[in-house]
């Protein structure tokens, strides 16, 4: 989940832990989390990234035209319904056991034929070789060991194939002092992404691409006037767009959108 979904409760546990027990505490924290959507009322932080949210799923949309798509990390389908539309077909991947329950009961309520839903390890996927398409995902490779992530995407993509994700950074010191002073807020194990895994994506890629999102906008968040907010946020956008045209501080973003395309198969 993206590090901007303040969730209310982290699991206690060491930070010396083993896989199995990194993914057993991302697997109790989510089940609780889709449980008792913890996330509601906190509408303000969703409304800040909305612009980078919007391209996201504008541009997995377009890509996923007649394609065979995997929604990494899906939650309880977060994507995988609305690129069924347009997709061939869609499968669904999360480590969570209740978010999978709900997505093929809401598949079964609105009688969608072509996706599919899996309880599944992302650093672990058991499809053949070139099976998708298209690989997409909101705030999940942050979770995950990012080398053993590569590996799987790459092995199952296609000749040609693409993967995008919409991931926070881990370069900001403000945003970085708040994620310590609110640990309850995100799992212990979570790693905001850095230039250096965007580094060990061009091993694994023959084009990578990071779009930044959020700086000077998450000032948006503190206006309290509704019928401000709106134009607060355009303004502060355009301003993040003249700042991250220097490369250097694109790093400083909250959050992201990743494009990695070619693949390179090991």
């Amino acid at each position: 989940m993206p590090c901007y979904y303040l969730l209310v409760k982290t699991p206690q546990v060491s930070k010396s832990v083993t896989d199995e027990e990194r993914k057993q505490n991302e697997r109790a924290f989510h089940n609780e989390t889709f449980s008792t959507d913890s996330r509601k009322d906190l509408g303000v932080f969703y409304r800040v990234v909305a612009p980078c949210t919007e391209y996201f799923s504008e541009e997995i949309l377009r890509r996923a035209a007649n394609k065979t798509v995997l929604e990494y990390g899906c939650g309880p389908g977060t994507n995988s319904f609305r690129l069924a539309t347009v997709a061939k077909s869609v499968t669904g991947i999360d480590l969570s056991d209740v978010a999978i329950s709900q997505a093929r009961e809401r598949a079964r309520q609105r009688g969608t034929s072509n996706v599919d839903f899996h309880v599944m390890d992302a650093e672990k996927l058991t499809f053949p070789d070139s099976s998708f398409d298209l690989i997409c995902g909101r705030a999940i490779v942050h979770h995950l060991d990012v080398v053993r992530c590569l590996e799987n995407l790459t092995r199952v993509l296609k000749p040609g194939g693409a993967a995008l994700f919409q991931e926070p950074l881990g370069h900001n010191p403000i945003i970085n002092l708040y994620r310590r002073l609110t640990p309850q807020m995100r799992t212990v194990d979570e790693h905001p992404l850095l230039m250096s895994d965007l580094k060990t994506a061009r091993s694994w890629f023959g084009k990578v691409e990071m779009k930044p999102y959020v700086l000077t906008s998450l000032l948006a968040a503190g206006v309290k006037i509704p019928a401000l907010f709106t134009p607060a946020l355009k303004l502060l956008t355009a301003v993040d767009k003249g700042i991250f045209l220097v490369p250097f501080l694109r790093r400083y973003a909250w959050t992201s959108v990743w494009i990695l395309e070619s693949p390179r198969k090991a």
